[in-house]
């Protein structure tokens, strides 16, 4: 009995493998899709084969199944970081600026050390929700945080891309507001 337990975790592993690689580097969603549901059906609760089925559905804009791919992973493993970071954009892409933020937060709380790899593609998405969002102030703090998590290529890279564009938005809003705040004469014709 083991070994055909072994046996079946082998053939499980084997189709996650080959369904990362069409994903990856092949862009072949619908045989990823077949091979990541193979896998799955040897072990429904593998949460990586949960996350990549997730990814692979959004890719094939199938949005709302991608959704409840991450949700049962999650419910699986609700510290599963690339969970969140996935959902958080599919979320975006939807729309709904708020709850991919949220996603974004609790991935923050579950990224351990071997996972810090996720930290700059984390730190970029939460820049660019803040920004949607119009919290300009929000995205210049992140942008801080991520000095203290990120490598310094990778701080200087996102430091780059968002910091002229946040004190652009910042600045503009500020004199938004004093144009708004100052009196206004109005001319009136008889």
């Amino acid at each position: 009995m083991q070994l055909l337990k072994k046996v079946l975790n082998f053939s499980a592993e084997r189709y996650l493998k080959t369904a990362g690689d069409l994903f990856i580097y092949h862009s072949d969603y619908a045989g990823a899709l077949e091979m990541v549901d193979k896998a799955l059906t040897h072990d429904e609760t593998d949460t990586r084969a949960l996350v990549l089925r997730g990814d692979i559905l959004f890719c094939l804009n199938q949005d709302q199944e991608a959704l409840a791919s991450f949700n049962q992973a999650l419910e699986l493993n609700e510290e599963l970081a690339e969970a969140y970071i996935s959902k958080a954009g599919v979320l975006e892409v939807m729309g709904r600026y708020r709850e991919a933020l949220w996603c974004c937060q609790r991935a923050m709380t579950c990224i351990t050390e071997d996972k810090s790899y996720l930290y700059p593609s984390l730190f970029d998405q939460q820049i660019l929700l803040l920004i949607r969002l119009k919290r300009f102030r929000h995205a210049e703090q992140v942008l801080k945080q991520s000095s203290h998590k990120l490598g310094e290529k990778d701080y200087e890279y996102l430091s780059a891309s968002y910091r002229g564009l946040i004190d652009h938005l910042i600045k503009n809003r500020r004199s938004l507001r004093r144009q708004q705040a100052s009196p206004r004469l109005s001319v009136v014709r008889a």
